[in-house]
């Protein structure tokens, strides 16, 4: 079963912060544990000094045993002092379990930052993987993509030629155009001025004809009225 990244590191956090109760609570145990300690010693020499009091004080009166109250009260006190070494034993054995707890849960933390260092390595040695596999799987995509721009590419190639030579043509045939438009303006020119030349000579004939019957006119009418 495959573990997230996410979950390895909840899980990590969760352990930091029982390490971190269960460091509090040894700490509690260990400071009881040495107050109860202090306690039971100084129960121990309240009780020693009871017993050398009891012993003096049979001595001193003769009487082969301590009196009933100071009897009773050494008795109270033993239990008493027997009460605290039973405590004292319940969290001696409680701190070990939390030292056993605090070692289980750190071979756990790091048992979990092992796997979350094999999970990262795995998802990036699965990247690069991932990666190859994707680019060779494009490659005959991408051929084919370069293939259609090579033939668009000499689509256009060859329309831009065509563009070109039907330029050429037309740039041929507008020169042609031109040429004989202006030809043909010369030759209207031309005929233009030789129509004209033409009329003004035959005016000139027809005024010399005129003006020649109109003397001949004028020489037999002078010659008439001499005659007579």
């Amino acid at each position: 079963m495959s573990v997230s990244v996410q979950q390895i590191l909840g899980e990590a956090r969760r352990l930091v912060g029982r390490l971190r109760e269960q460091d509090s609570s040894a700490d509690q145990l260990l400071a009881q544990a040495h107050t109860l300690g202090q306690g039971v010693e100084a129960m121990r020499q309240y009780n020693e000094e009871l017993s050398q009091l009891a012993t003096s004080s049979s001595v001193g009166t003769g009487l082969p045993r301590p009196r009933a109250a100071l009897v009773l009260s050494i008795q109270q006190e033993n239990r008493h002092i027997r009460e605290l070494q039973q405590e004292n034993r319940e969290l001696v054995a409680t701190l070990k379990e939390h030292q056993s707890a605090l070692e289980l849960i750190m071979a756990k933390y790091r048992e979990q930052v092992m796997r979350l260092g094999s999970t990262c390595q795995a998802e990036e040695k699965l990247g690069i993987g991932a990666s190859a596999a994707s680019a060779l799987a494009a490659l005959p995509q991408c051929h084919h993509l370069a293939d259609k721009v090579c033939e668009m590419a000499a689509v256009m190639r060859r329309a831009a030629e065509v563009d070109e030579e039907r330029d050429a043509k037309e740039t041929e045939l507008l020169t042609r155009l031109k040429a004989e438009n202006g030809v043909l303006r010369q030759l209207l020119e031309i005929g233009r001025k030789v129509g004209s030349a033409g009329l003004t000579d035959e005016e000139s004939q027809t005024d010399n004809a005129n003006s020649g019957g109109d003397a001949g006119a004028a020489a037999a009418t002078a010659a008439f009225k001499e005659s007579e």
